[in-house]
Formats: structure tokens, sequence, C-alpha cells
């Protein structure tokens, strides 16, 4: 079941990855031109790294705002008595919206363009 089709993928992303190592590869990839050349790398190699960096993202953001989030000032210990107003979650909420809301749908479009190209 789920064990073969792992096996399955590993076993096409191992023989990418040697296949991406290739002197014909880098043959290749002198000939073509720029859009030919990128088109022909997110078919193969930049599948993968691609979804490795997706795949990544999210435990990524997820650590980043727990840190944050237990970095916080609490006024309910004696020690803190200088807490700013608004309180960690707050800022790091607005940060990530303002700095991640346009790379969001950039990266939506990104991943869906290939399916509206064919």
């Amino acid at each position: 079941g789920f064990n073969a089709v792992i096996g399955f993928f590993s076993k096409l992303s191992s023989g990418t990855g040697e296949q991406i190592l290739t002197r014909q590869m880098l043959r290749l990839h002198h000939v073509f031109q720029l859009p030919e050349c990128l088109s022909f790398w997110y078919a193969h190699g930049g599948f993968y790294m691609t979804e490795c960096l997706v795949s990544w993202s999210v435990p990524i953001m997820v650590t980043m705002w727990l840190l944050v989030l237990c970095a916080d000032c609490d006024p309910d210990f004696q020690a803190f008595r200088d807490c700013p107003e608004r309180p960690a979650g707050e800022v790091m909420a607005k940060l990530l919206s303002v700095c991640f809301s346009w790379l969001l749908l950039l990266f939506i479009v990104a991943k869906s363009m290939p399916l509206f190209v064919e």
C-alpha cells in the first residue's frame, strides 16, 4: 500500500537527482534558451525541490510563531513591569500578514501556472 507508493516515489526522485548531476544535463542546459531551461528544470528536478521547500515552509513558520509567543512578556509576573501594550502574538500576526500575504498569492499562482499553460 502506502510503503510501496513511497518506495516508488523515492526511486523516482533519486533517479532524477542522479540525472541532474550528469554531464548530459549540463550540455542540455548550455544549448537551451532560458525559458526552455526553466521549464525543463521544473519538469524534472525543480518539481522535487519545490515540493521540498513547500513542505518545509509550514514547520518553519510554526516554529517561528512559537518562538515569538514563548518570548512574550507576561504581566502577571512581578519581574515584567514594563510590558509593551500590544502582545507579541498580535505584532507577529500583523508582521506575517503584511510580509507573506502577497507571497502566498504568488506561490498559489506559480503552483497552478503549469496546469493553465498546458
